[in-house]
């Protein structure tokens, strides 16, 4: 087993093993999508609802999937889901849809979601399958909505502008939105290459407090404890 399903097997994938902050997986539609929160959080939905779809699918059709076609069946699976969720969002977020792009058809691509299929739901029961794909569907979540809050708060000063296209069937954009500053403080940020540099900072300040926390646990676990005296009761008897 190589090192990176070694690491995917990790069963904790919301933050100490998360699949865009910490193994670098499926980072362009993070990029692509994160100008506004608004974006962020209808792409994370999407890809989470996918991600459990495909993966309870494999899980449930695991004894009938051919192990040397396997892929081409998880490709199948995944492909399928997400045509179904870009369908719905054509026909009740379209706009929503309009400022996504390409990235919602690009789920099927997602390498982080096919490595939840192969590694996990492809040798697991169904509940097993579930709860891996809940935390691994939160952990994209958290990535997504972390990273495109923090850069539209840095490129505009503000949260949450054009909310309601996260609506059914919103035609129209919104001013409404919360202001957090005036000016903005990072707009380089808005740029691809901005976009890059603020998402090293971000696994820099990450891996910081990964390594901080773990010195201290270490610290914990290697305090001494001192020795209590053993009292001895009883008279010696010859054998």
């Amino acid at each position: 087993m190589s090192k990176l399903e070694q690491k995917t097997q990790d069963g904790q994938l919301i933050w100490r093993n998360n699949s865009v902050l910490v193994q670098l997986l499926g980072v362009s539609p993070v990029l692509g999508v994160s100008t506004q929160l608004a974006y962020g959080i209808g792409l994370g939905i999407v890809t989470f609802v996918v991600l459990v779809a495909s993966c309870l699918s494999t899980s449930l059709f695991r004894k009938t999937i051919s192990k040397r076609w396997r892929l081409l069946w998880f490709m199948l699976i995944l492909a399928s889901y997400t045509t179904l969720a870009e369908t719905l969002m054509q026909l009740f977020y379209f706009p929503l849809h309009l400022r996504l792009g390409i990235y919602v058809p690009l789920i099927c691509c997602n390498v982080s979601i096919l490595i939840r299929m192969e590694t996990k739901a492809y040798h697991s029961n169904w509940k097993t399958t579930f709860a891996d794909a809940i935390k691994a569907g939160v952990g994209l979540f958290i990535a997504i909505t972390l990273f495109s809050g923090l850069r539209e708060f840095l490129v505009t000063g503000k949260l949450l502008a054009n909310w309601k296209l996260l609506l059914p069937s919103a035609s129209n954009l919104t001013n409404d939105f919360i202001i957090l500053t005036d000016s903005p403080i990072f707009s380089f940020a808005g740029n691809q290459a901005g976009a890059f540099f603020l998402l090293g900072l971000l696994l820099a300040l990450i891996n910081f407090l990964r390594s901080f926390f773990k010195s201290n646990e270490k610290k914990q676990k290697n305090e001494i404890v001192p020795a209590k005296r053993a009292r001895v009761t009883g008279r010696l008897t010859k054998g």
